[in-house]
């Protein structure tokens, strides 16, 4: 129960609301049920005997209240009010169970969208420890496995179990000893058979989660890495490393909704050897046929709904016994959930320079990244920053970015500290332009504009930034122009293409300080060219941060900084700073 009550916990106020307003359809439900079923007892009494209104009080009473004229007419009242009863039972069990499923998929949605934004508000320092195919699967499968195998079953169970409480007790009070023997017997059964297996139901369980992380984590892997694959002939046993885990997951759910089933076939034998117990105590009492029909007919339509209750009860069980590691990992992800504020559009003033005091980093236990770092980045200049793999540059754009934050020391924006409050207002200034621009696949427009609702984007910012990145003329010569989809990733368009409309993604908000991450390594000197052309143009009117793969794309940088082992060993302008970068400096003026 304690996942259950995390479960609950977790749940929205209004979804707590909801969940009350559904405990009392269950109510209503569980009566209208029973009323359903106490509505045969009548009608099979006159069936049998159709002067028993004149020997048993309730029944004249009822045939007077509606002024039946003869027995006739009563028994084809009573049948009538019957089916009445029974249609209405049905009716509200129907709209009471779409309620339900209703309100546990739509909680699973939000808790699936919670869990989303939960991992998206993390640092970058998350993502460097996390598996994605992990972060994949808890927001997608194992939210879709609590709600198919958790909230549904547990709605389903209180259900059932309402109505199963509700009709044992009316056949308690219309005949106790045989409700007793038949209730006791046929709910031991059920009792004894979860107790067996309810430790099986937990491995299978877990085994099920286990083998779900493994099938996403292999077909990321698959897609990831496939260009290599298929050039070294590697796809079928690279991608056999899927058949383990996915085999395990199937053989585990069978093994669970078989379990879920196995009740039903030891049921369905003694179903008909109830029937004869109720004959047997009849005639035992020295009933008479006539006044065994009622009490067999109720037994009988109870049985018929009781059964399918009692099976569903303990298939309900077996569900949620069996996908409880999804509410775990759910409830565990979303524990000291605090919900994000509303960015503020505000932007921190900047007119001086970004400074960095005493600045030092290290990614959890390890030895720091950066060591130190005491820097000064002026506003509107160009500063490069260089050197050599795992020297700390990107950790320290990281900083300045606000993607990490410094393990000692302070980064300060005209004398103002960034924290919590302040780096949302500090981020509303920034651009930022990656080696790899990832493209959604959406039109062009939406990828310039990206995360902004289609309805919400500003066409006329759209098409000043790509002016700005030098691409307005490529995006014109295409079929749909800003409305043209660039495919997946944007393989439909060129790799200087592609860059040139991340440069466009960083302008949009008009933003004053641009990070460029190494965004020209992946181009060839001709593509570079063209993509530095565009970033020249931003030159004086913004401060641009350049992280450089190649020292030319660094000449009209007014500062570089070389970084070495973590720390700052050079500053100056490049010609100042290319002599000490020595072996590290090729003919071709790459920084290695």
């Amino acid at each position: 129960m304690r996942p259950l009550r995390a479960l609950i916990r977790l749940l929205e106020p209004r979804d707590r609301r909801r969940l009350g307003l559904i405990g009392l359809g269950l109510l209503a439900a569980a009566a209208t049920e029973l009323v359903g079923v106490a509505s045969v007892v009548p009608f099979l009494t006159l069936v049998g005997d159709p002067g028993a209104a004149a020997r048993i009080p309730l029944l004249a009473a009822l045939r007077d209240g509606i002024g039946a004229p003869d027995e006739r007419g009563f028994l084809l009242a009573a049948g009538f009010a019957a089916l009445a009863a029974i249609a209405v039972s049905t009716a509200t069990n129907a709209a009471v169970t779409y309620a339900q499923l209703l309100f546990t998929n739509l909680v699973g949605f939000r808790l699936s969208r919670r869990l989303l934004a939960r991992y998206l508000a993390r640092d970058r320092l998350f993502f460097a420890r996390a598996n994605s195919a992990e972060l994949a699967k808890n927001v997608l499968a194992e939210t879709d496995r609590l709600v198919v195998g958790v909230l549904t079953p547990a709605s389903v169970l209180v259900t059932r179990l309402l109505t199963a409480v509700a009709i044992v007790a009316f056949l308690i009070a219309y005949e106790p000893r045989l409700a007793l023997i038949l209730g006791a017997g046929f709910g031991s059964l059920y009792v004894a058979l979860f107790l067996v297996v309810r430790r099986r139901l937990a491995v299978l369980g877990a085994r099920a989660s286990r083998g779900n992380e493994a099938r996403f984590r292999v077909v990321a892997e698959c897609f990831g890495a496939l260009t290599e694959l298929r050039l070294y002939g590697r796809v079928r046993s690279f991608a056999a490393a899927y058949d383990a885990p996915a085999e395990s997951l199937a053989r585990a759910t069978a093994a669970g909704l078989l379990i879920g089933q196995m009740p039903r076939f030891a049921i369905e034998a003694l179903a008909f050897g109830g029937v004869i117990a109720v004959v047997l105590y009849a005639l035992g009492r020295g009933g008479d046929t006539a006044g065994l029909l009622p009490l067999l007919g109720l037994f009988a339509f109870s049985g018929y709904r009781l059964l399918p209750a009692f099976q569903n009860i303990f298939l309900a069980v077996a569900q949620i016994r069996y996908n409880l590691p999804a509410a775990r990992i759910v409830a565990g992800e979303l524990a000291g959930e605090r919900p994000d504020p509303p960015r503020p559009a505000a932007r921190l003033p900047f007119r001086d320079a970004i400074r960095l005091e005493r600045v030092a980093f290290a990614y959890g236990d390890e030895a720091p990244v950066l060591r130190g770092i005491d820097l000064a980045i002026p506003a509107h200049r160009t500063v490069g920053f260089v050197g050599r793999t795992g020297s700390g540059k990107s950790t320290l754009i990281g900083l300045i970015l606000g993607v990490l934050r410094p393990t000692a020391g302070r980064i300060t924006v005209d004398g103002v500290a960034l924290d919590a409050a302040t780096l949302p207002l500090w981020q509303n200034r920034i651009g930022y332009v990656p080696q790899d621009v990832f493209l959604i696949d959406d039109s062009v427009s939406a990828n310039i504009a990206l995360g902004v609702p289609a309805a919400e984007i500003d066409p006329a910012a759209v098409e000043r930034a790509a002016r700005i990145a030098e691409v307005h003329d490529v995006i014109a010569a295409l079929p749909e122009g800003y409305a043209t989809r660039v495919g997946e990733r944007g393989t439909r368009l060129s790799g200087g293409q592609r860059q040139r409309l991340g440069i466009a993604r960083a302008l949009y908000h008009d933003p004053d300080v641009i990070v460029f991450d190494e965004a020209t390594s992946a181009l060839d000197q001709e593509t570079e060219a063209a993509v530095m052309t565009a970033i020249d143009r931003l030159a004086g009117t913004r401060t641009i941060l350049m992280i450089a793969h190649r020292l030319a794309s660094l000449h009209r940088a007014d500062i570089v900084h070389v970084l070495e082992g973590g720390r700052v060993v050079a500053s100056g302008s490049l010609a100042e700073v290319a002599p000490q970068l020595g072996p590290a400096r090729t003919e071709e003026g790459d920084v290695r």
